[in-house]
């Protein structure tokens, strides 16, 4: 009898043995496969918050050096995570046309007061405008990076600020200047800096053209008498361009020359005036182009407002010309 019931028991226990291991197994994959659901509930809204956290963090490392960008790609996710997305982006949208009507106030203002330098200094005005976009194109082709674009322009149309300092028997004499009325001439780099040293919007490298432009690679020029490398890269740049406007433009003392007679000058004056690689910079610029930026100026004049699309390429450094613009 106990061995029928000892047979009967290991019977029982062969059945019951494998039905346990089924259900433990089950029951571990079960808690498995939730475990797992949850983890990829969690990864489609984390991984999504976190691409779009990288996104933020990255555009405002941009916003410091002066750049919004309102296009980025979407990180995904679900409903919520596309909300937060799309009050993002409506933010920087908000910020970008905050910040592009900042700008063009801003070129409004100094182009109102660079118009007037320029008529009281000239024949012809415009002339702080068209070195201002001859330098930023050349900035575009060395690849500078959108805040040093920006001192570039400023630099480059505040450039003579200075001279509003020297009186007008020195500034607009038709003769030569004597030692003393060239001494004070001179000034004016020094003069200009002055003036816009503590003006918060503007860049160190935007005021460093304004006191540097005279300065000359050999180290002949003034007020510093610095040369090569020492010289500031604007004011390098600036160099360049202003030496190109001054040959091509109307002179109280001479005619305007062409093109071809200008970059002959402008190679000639490389290693001496000119840092040679900043001149290479601007022998880039074909004439077309250049002759195009020059058409943006024409229509600048003492009391009226700059032109729209003169307006917009300073307002937005950062973007070359528009093919379509140049060619209207």
């Amino acid at each position: 009898m106990s061995a029928c019931l000892v047979a009967i028991v290991a019977l029982f226990g062969r059945r019951i043995e494998p039905r346990l291991e089924e259900v433990l197994l089950a029951g571990l994959c079960a808690t498995l496969l939730a475990s797992l659901a949850t983890w990829l509930a969690v990864e489609r809204i984390s991984v999504p918050l976190r691409r779009l956290a990288e996104t933020m963090s990255a555009m405002a490392q941009t916003a410091k050096r002066g750049q919004l960008e309102s296009s980025f790609p979407s990180a995904g996710g679900n409903q919520d995570v596309r909300l937060i997305e799309e009050t993002f982006r409506a933010l920087l949208v908000s910020l970008e046309e905050s910040q592009r009507a900042r700008e063009r106030s801003y070129v409004e203002a100094v182009g109102a007061v660079v118009t007037a330098a320029d008529a009281r200094d000239h024949e012809t005005t415009g002339h702080s405008f068209r070195v201002a976009l001859y330098a930023m194109a050349m900035a575009r082709s060395l690849g500078l990076p959108p805040d040093q674009l920006k001192a570039i322009e400023w630099g480059s149309l505040l450039h003579d600020v200075g001279k509003m300092a020297v009186p007008d028997g020195v500034l607009r004499k038709p003769g030569p200047l004597t030692a003393n009325e060239w001494h004070i001439m001179k000034q004016h780099p020094t003069w200009g800096f002055d003036m816009l040293a503590e003006v918060s919007f503007l860049q160190p490298a935007a005021v460093e053209i304004v006191y540097s432009h005279h300065e000359r690679w050999d180290g002949q020029g003034y007020p510093r008498g610095i040369a090569g490398e020492q010289i500031p890269l604007a004011a390098r740049i600036f160099a360049v361009a202003d030496t190109y406007d001054a040959i091509t433009s109307d002179r109280p003392y001479r005619r305007a020359r062409g093109h071809a007679a200008a970059i002959a000058e402008l190679r000639r004056a490389a290693g001496e005036q000119l840092d040679p690689a900043m001149v290479d910079a601007f022998l880039g610029l074909s004439e077309l182009e250049l002759r195009q930026l020059t058409d943006r100026c024409r229509n600048v004049h003492p009391g009226l407002s700059l032109p729209d699309d003169l307006l917009d390429a300073l307002a937005n450094p950062s973007a070359p010309p528009a093919a379509e613009a140049l060619q209207g």
